[in-house]
């Protein structure tokens, strides 16, 4: 590469980073849109040369990128089994629908959630009812049920972190003086 050619190359890296991460980071979350960034500036790298005859850097760079995100999005609804609106970081709410759970888990679960909260985390995630499904089960309105499904989980995560953390003291105790 040459001089030119890096100068180039750095100048529209400054410009253009911003403005990709913000998309990328709209469409695929922050972990896979920085893998995807570094992804479409390694192929403007490997590209320089055309990329710097092209009349549209910038537009070349959010071409790549918006492809290099379908992909990336592709393969993680094939993993996963389901789609993405935003950041994937919630866990319960990407949980693969499957048959294999450990039972004691689920019981563990069960004994610190309500009966109404763990019959709907069960029935969407584990059984994979679509709420559409749930809410006629439970004769309300799907957005009643959405909002349901949100406490639920909240209600979860609460829940499971103070075990955790009273697990984890339980284990502890006698080394902390």
């Amino acid at each position: 590469m040459t001089k030119k050619e890096e100068e180039f190359f750095n100048q529209l890296y400054t410009e253009s980073y911003p403005l990709l991460k913000k998309y990328a980071v709209s469409k695929i979350g922050t972990n896979e849109a920085e893998d995807a960034l570094q992804e479409t500036y390694y192929q403007a790298y490997r590209n320089i040369t055309l990329l710097k005859s092209h009349p549209n850097p910038a537009g070349w760079l959010m071409l790549t990128c918006k492809n290099l995100l379908k992909k990336r999005l592709g393969k993680l609804q094939k993993h996963f089994g389901a789609t993405f609106p935003g950041d994937a970081n919630d866990i319960l709410q990407n949980i693969p629908t499957t048959d294999n759970y450990d039972p004691l888990y689920l019981e563990e679960l069960k004994k610190i959630l309500s009966d109404n909260d763990y019959f709907l985390l069960v029935k969407k995630y584990i059984e994979g009812y679509s709420i559409e499904e749930l809410a006629k089960q439970l004769n309300i309105t799907d957005g009643a049920c959405k909002m349901r499904l949100k406490r639920a989980k909240k209600e979860a995560r609460k829940k499971l972190k103070f075990f955790l953390f009273g697990l984890l003291f339980s284990l502890c105790k006698d080394y902390i003086r």
